[in-house]
């Protein structure tokens, strides 16, 4: 069953069953009023009955005038019935014909009895007089309350029929307007391939769940966009980047091939293989490390790891490397500052940070400044250096995996450290900002806020 046919159905059969429970106490609440009303009427009738045949040498001629003028006015189609109470064992015979054991011990206490004896209400009340004690019945039909209900009960059958028609036509209207987006949607999913992924759903107006839904899928799809985009442009920059050691292998191997080498010109030929090969392991280690930080992001389990002991750590390895002495660690600790602690994996923090200290000593031939500065606002990592500087045309692509700034092709690399750098610190939740100028030199701060 659809949506539409759900909402309909079952909107439909919660109004119908509120609209029975309604119109049944209705019912029940108006009968009850009528008996009620009716026995008040038979009562009436019943005491003025008894006046009539037991109060006439025990009032005035005047006021048993009164008496026969009420007793003509109400019910004069009820049928009496009296009995002398003095014998009580002929009275409950001829009592069973109308009442039930139980309901004659209540008379018998002196009790008003209201019953039902086939089609007729009946009212039996216990009348003492000075001349004995009497039983008193009246019976009539209630044909104008039987009437009434009747009609009642048919108009209440209609109103629940309309109702549940016209509940049934808006709940149907309504289900349509409400389904159409997500016919839509369905509609789009269908349209939308790998090749398709430009296609967009037109949002509807409002803030309600479906409109958030569409919003939601839109927002999925430019992800997902943007994820197979960069997929394309990772495996083109990779196939071009690998295509260039291995043609110069290949190249070098064809050479070698058509004529033969002296040993001295073989170690030369051995030697350049030897350094594209090494580019091409450099190449592969790095294409697998980007791949693996992906892995590691979405599986990682971020700890808590000090910044200032990775920040010292990363100043030893340098040390100890081509670019000794270059490496300038400054902490700025304002006082009963909070440590510099946060949330991250261990050791891509640690390649993060040290893929922006690599970079900034490849291109700066003098000192770089480290610096950590922590307050109770944010916590913040200054790396500057005073070399090549970025151009201003390059500086918005810089975190994209294989891209290198136009003046850094005489420099080794592959332009995917950066794009590490940025997949790593976006993890942790901080920002990377980049200020560089040409030739002034390229100063990377990463900021976490407390």
């Amino acid at each position: 069953m659809k949506i539409r046919a759900k909402l309909v159905t079952q909107y439909t059969l919660v109004t119908i069953a509120i609209l029975t429970a309604v119109f049944a106490f209705v019912y029940v609440l108006t009968s009850r009023t009528i008996d009620k009303n009716y026995y008040s009427i038979l009562s009436e009738k019943a005491f003025t009955t008894a006046h009539k045949h037991f109060e006439q040498d025990e009032v005035s001629q005047r006021a048993y005038q009164i008496i026969l003028e009420n007793y003509r006015k109400v019910l004069p189609e009820a049928i009496e019935v009296l009995f002398n109470a003095n014998n009580e064992h002929h009275l409950k015979d001829s009592l069973n014909i109308y009442l039930s054991n139980d309901e004659i011990g209540t008379l018998l206490n002196k009790t008003k009895v209201l019953f039902k004896y086939n089609d007729l209400n009946g009212v039996a009340i216990y009348y003492p007089d000075n001349e004995g004690d009497f039983i008193v019945i009246v019976m009539a039909s209630n044909t104008q309350g039987e009437y009434i209900k009747k009609e009642l009960l048919a108009i209440l059958f209609t109103v629940l029929f309309l109702s549940s028609a016209l509940v049934f036509a808006l709940s149907w209207w309504n289900a349509t307007l409400i389904s159409r987006p997500l016919q839509v949607l369905a509609s789009k999913t269908q349209e939308i391939g790998a090749n398709q992924l430009h296609i967009r759903i037109k949002e509807p107006k409002g803030k309600d769940e479906i409109a958030q839904l569409v919003r939601f899928f839109n927002l999925m799809l430019e992800r997902l966009e943007f994820s197979f985009a960069s997929q394309k442009a990772f495996i083109a920059n990779a196939s071009h980047e690998l295509n260039n050691p291995l043609t110069a292998i290949i190249g070098e191997c064809d050479v070698m091939q058509l004529k033969d080498y002296n040993s001295k010109e073989y170690k030369k030929a051995i030697e350049r293989i030897q350094e594209e090969s090494f580019k091409l392991k450099e190449l592969v280690k790095h294409l697998l490390r980007l791949a693996q930080t992906d892995l590691d992001i979405s599986e990682s389990t971020l700890v808590e790891i000090n910044i200032e002991k990775e920040l010292i750590a990363i100043a030893q390895h340098f040390e100890l490397s081509k670019y000794q002495g270059r490496v300038y660690l400054h902490l700025d600790k304002i006082d009963n500052a909070q440590p510099f602690i946060i949330k991250a994996n261990q050791s891509l923090m640690f390649i993060a940070l040290q893929n922006i200290v690599e970079n900034a000593c490849k291109y700066s031939d003098q000192k770089v400044s480290v610096s950590l500065e922590t307050n109770s606002k944010y916590k913040r990592i200054t790396i500057e250096d005073k070399g090549i500087g970025i151009p201003t045309k390059d500086l918005n692509k810089i975190f994209e995996a294989f891209f290198r700034a136009q003046n850094t092709y005489q420099y080794a690399g592959y332009g995917i450290g950066l794009s590490l750098v940025e997949k790593i610190v976006g993890q942790t939740k901080g920002k990377i900002n980049v200020c560089s100028e040409e030739n002034r030199g390229t100063r990377f701060s990463i900021t976490w806020k407390t």
